[in-house]
């Protein structure tokens, strides 16, 4: 039976649990188990912000570990990707995500402070992408879901979040999973 590309990232986070996973440049290292609870605390933001599967997260930042959980996240979700260029001009990120109809955006650092929220009027949330902060809320539902998140995930798995839990969106072939507007590709 043929596995899909988010069943290869299950197995992989399962099977490397205790490894060595994604490492800043002169930062830290996250392990396989670090990812997975990321991208579980990510999985709960998506979802109690009524994110649905199919909908758009972009994410405009350098290189960096959390960029890499932004875009593992919002895959195993079932939500579609949009990578930005973090050196694109504000007015390539404004367009490209309104252009996509991103409903979330996960920005770094440098790029947040040349960007302008009310040029991206559809977005109903902005993190920033080194600490998932929120910067920027147009709906309750994203304000509660980052105000509550430890204990939502606290109580999603009062004993601890272990491997056994790591199941993520089952993807079809069909599927759209990133919009690449850097090279024009889908």
């Amino acid at each position: 039976m043929e596995q899909s590309f988010i069943a290869y990232i299950e197995h992989s986070i399962r099977q490397n649990w205790d490894l060595d996973a994604l490492t800043d440049y002169k930062g830290a290292t996250l392990q396989y188990k670090d990812v997975a609870r990321k991208i579980e605390k990510l999985h709960i933001i998506f979802e109690a912000s009524g994110i649905q599967k199919g909908d758009k997260i972009a994410v405009c930042g350098r290189n960096s570990s959390h960029w890499g959980v932004t875009f593992l996240a919002t895959l195993t979700y079932g939500a579609v990707i949009v990578p930005i260029l973090h050196e694109f001009k504000a007015d390539n990120v404004h367009n490209i995500v309104n252009h996509s109809e991103a409903k979330l955006l996960f920005v770094g650092d440098q790029v947040w402070e040349n960007l302008n929220e009310s040029a991206m009027p559809m977005l109903e949330g902005i993190f920033m992408m080194n600490d998932f902060t929120l910067l920027v809320s147009r709906n309750e539902r994203v304000t509660y879901a980052r105000e509550h998140l430890n204990e939502m995930f606290g109580r999603k798995f009062p004993k601890n979040f272990r491997k056994e839990h790591v199941a993520y969106h089952q993807d079809q072939l069909d599927e759209l999973a990133v919009l690449n507007y850097s090279k024009g590709v889908m």
